[in-house]
């Protein structure tokens, strides 16, 4: 990592810098009730729920998926758990409020969908100079974008912007495809390389190092 050239931290936020302790998958369901109906997953779903500012309701009509009233009620009781359990991982707030202190812009970036958006906002500080959110962009990583995107909020080229997140082809290898810089955050370090972080307090040592 060129540490000289860093001037924005952009993150993905979901498995990066929160965690969903209750996971339902209301989404996930969704699609499966789909199936039961016939309809077959596609690849494009993803980019078609995350890529416009659609509720899991509107969702199954944008879908085609019909719904019982049963379904509708158990789907939002799930969503609704779902948002509620989110809450950073411990090295999240103190690794923020290090790299804002020493001057970084700060952005998140994220594929989601419209109802994951707002409780952002109430778990994590008011750090960050952009909020990139697939609904808002048109597209989701790896798309190019999203990248473009974000770097249109933070008044920044891809140059400037080292992408931290913890999925490979949306927050490494789609990054750097744009020019930016990335690191792969590996929890469970399931990777062993120098592009890769077992949590973000790691991310700020790095970056005292090599100032």
């Amino acid at each position: 990592m060129n540490s000289r050239s860093v001037k924005v931290i952009l993150f993905d936020v979901y498995g990066t810098l929160i965690k969903i302790f209750d996971k339902r998958t209301p989404f996930r369901q969704l699609i499966q009730i789909g199936t039961y109906q016939g309809r077959m997953p596609s690849p494009s779903d993803a980019a078609m729920l995350m890529g416009q500012p659609v509720s899991l309701l509107e969702a199954s009509d944008l879908l085609g998926i019909r719904l019982t009233n049963a379904d509708r009620k158990q789907l939002e009781l799930d969503l609704q758990a779902e948002v509620e359990s989110i809450s950073p991982f411990a090295d999240t707030l103190p690794a923020l409020y290090d790299l804002k202190n020493r001057g970084y812009k700060l952005g998140l970036c994220s594929n989601l969908t419209l109802e994951y958006a707002e409780p952002v906002s109430r778990v994590l500080p008011p750090v960050f100079d952009a909020y990139v959110w697939s609904f808002d962009a048109g597209a989701i990583k790896p798309n190019p974008v999203i990248y473009a995107h974000a770097c249109r909020q933070l008044r920044c080229l891809p140059g400037d912007v080292l992408m931290v997140g913890d999925t490979i082809g949306a927050d490494v290898e789609g990054p750097r495809a744009f020019g930016m810089q990335a690191l792969l955050l590996d929890r469970k370090q399931h990777l062993s390389s120098k592009s890769s972080l077992s949590s973000l307090l790691e991310l700020c040592e790095m970056v005292e190092r090599l100032v």
